[in-house]
């Protein structure tokens, strides 16, 4: 994720030209196949990115969280948003729209090295996640994760008793690339070893420090 002091340069880049949002938890904020019209900052909160297959067969493609500019890559190509936006829980938004969005990556020199070092970072991202797939469990990649978002949570400044995570079972096993059938099989043992608890279809984190 990019440092704090390139996100605040960028923020204040665009505070005059992008209203902040409030979006509560599972709301959509743009549409996949949809013209893109506007880029969000991420000021607070997480977004899923949800692609729809041509079967109609949703799969989640990735997690953004605060600090992060989503439909970017479509204004910057003029292409289609090609996923769903989705709210994970409630979140701040900063909008910005299009034109300003590209008049602003083309003249100022803060915001345009800003989008530089997210897309630099997309790509490790994926590297480590493609490492990850081939030299881990799907135990230790889901330990992983589950630290990755609560170390989110601590940094935002509100680290929590016991952290939940509104993802479902078949949104694990996409991200971790395994089926729910090993998902399942392994949530039953993190839930032996006291890692965790489920219920509702809300997935918990009993102790969050100890994956810290």
């Amino acid at each position: 994720m990019p440092g704090e002091g390139v996100y605040r340069n960028a923020q204040n880049c665009v505070s005059a030209y992008g209203m902040v949002q409030t979006y509560g938890s599972h709301t959509v904020v743009f549409h996949q196949d949809t013209q893109p019209d506007a880029v969000y900052l991420i000021e607070h909160g997480m977004v899923k990115m949800v692609r729809i297959l041509e079967k109609g067969q949703p799969i989640i493609v990735g997690i953004r969280r605060r600090h992060w500019l989503i439909g970017g890559p479509s204004v910057l190509l003029n292409k289609r948003y090609s996923f769903t936006a989705i709210t994970l829980v409630s979140s701040s938004l900063r909008c910005i729209p299009a034109r300003v969005f590209l008049d602003l990556v083309k003249t100022n020199e803060e915001f345009s090295w800003y989008l530089h070092e997210q897309l630099s970072e997309e790509i490790i991202n994926q590297m480590k996640n493609a490492e990850a797939r081939n030299c881990l469990s799907a135990k230790d990649r889901m330990k992983r994760f589950l630290r990755d978002m609560i170390v989110e949570q601590h940094l935002a400044g509100k680290p929590p008793a016991s952290y939940s995570l509104p993802l479902t079972n078949k949104e694990f096993s996409q991200l971790l690339a395994i089926t729910p059938e090993h998902f399942c099989r392994m949530l039953k043992e993190m839930k032996q070893e006291g890692l965790i608890r489920a219920a509702k279809g809300v997935l918990t984190v009993v102790d969050p420090s100890s994956f810290l």
